[in-house]
């Protein structure tokens, strides 16, 4: 029976380091989900400013914004080239939480973490939680584990200190 295990780092970087130390004690880093606001997005949010129309590499940066968040090659439209994504914020998704929420189009559905995350069997209460700190700039991990391994990842997770932490045991 699948269980996981997931909490909340004041920042990416410290989650950078819970992850290194899960991958350290034989997680497999397949079973690793992150969740972070990427800071990447955050200049895409004003939509038509042209202060740089004349900067060769401004229509490049509008360019690369959509393809990270995942309009590439042929499938952006062609007049998006000169209109950044009408996005507020992209969160940034790895591992099982990225897989069940759709991978690369995780900026364009934000709103559908917290729903990801009840998918998982967490409450909608603490997914909401979860979800505004994220946009705060907190950094969310969980594990997918089994009920031998369970303890191993709550000491590393309590070893980095995490906030709002919870299990959700699955029966599929």
């Amino acid at each position: 029976m699948p269980l996981f295990v997931a909490g909340m780092f004041r920042d990416r970087a410290l989650a950078d380091r819970v992850i290194t130390a899960l991958l350290d004690a034989g997680v497999p880093s397949s079973e690793i989900s992150l969740a972070v606001r990427e800071r990447a997005e955050e200049d895409v949010s004003r939509r038509g400013e042209e202060e740089d129309a004349d900067n060769p590499f401004a229509e490049l940066a509008v360019h690369s914004a959509w393809e990270r968040l995942g309009w590439q090659g042929g499938a952006r439209p062609a007049y998006r080239d000169r209109i950044p994504p009408d996005i507020e914020l992209a969160i940034l998704a790895a591992g099982p939480l990225a897989i069940a929420i759709g991978g690369a189009q995780v900026g364009a559905a934000a709103g559908g973490v917290p729903g990801t995350m009840t998918n998982f069997g967490f409450t909608h209460e603490m997914a909401r939680q979860w979800y505004g700190r994220i946009i705060e700039g907190q950094a969310w991990v969980m594990v997918r584990t089994n009920l031998d391994e369970g303890d191993k990842v709550r000491k590393i997770l309590d070893r980095f200190q995490a906030e709002l932490r919870a299990d959700s045991l699955r029966h599929w």
